[in-house]
């Protein structure tokens, strides 16, 4: 699967600087840092999946995850949370080039996007 912002196709294993319009990250001194995405995945839910184990690719309801101690120690690590939307996109986040988490986002959130660059590298 891959998606289209603007004229450029993006698939999983591309590295992307990203200017948001509204910053998300700061560093210490409060200044924007430089938002890079590996895209790792795109996906789709079903109304009752929420969670998402990235490494295995199952998905969770909330009330499995509510109920299994086990799948909550596992929430800050291993587990994503699914946006409320059908279809998501997995990415790995770098703020100023250092790897900081995994996320997924609503594919409708490009539109808080100003631009997009294709790098070769962090």
């Amino acid at each position: 699967m891959s998606l289209y912002w603007k004229d450029l196709e993006i698939v999983p294993g591309m590295m992307l600087a990203v200017d948001q319009y509204q910053h998300e990250a700061f560093d210490s001194a409060g200044n924007p840092v430089a938002v890079m995405w590996k895209i790792l995945s795109f996906g789709s839910r079903t109304s009752n999946e929420a969670y998402l184990d990235y490494s295995t690719g199952k998905k969770y309801p909330l009330e499995k995850v509510i109920k299994k101690k086990k799948l909550q120690a596992r929430l800050n690590r291993d587990i994503l949370q699914l946006p409320a939307c059908s279809d998501f996109m997995v990415v790995q986040e770098y703020h100023d080039g250092k790897e900081v988490y995994k996320r997924c986002y609503n594919l409708d959130m490009l539109v808080t996007v100003r631009n997009i660059r294709v790098v070769d590298e962090i």
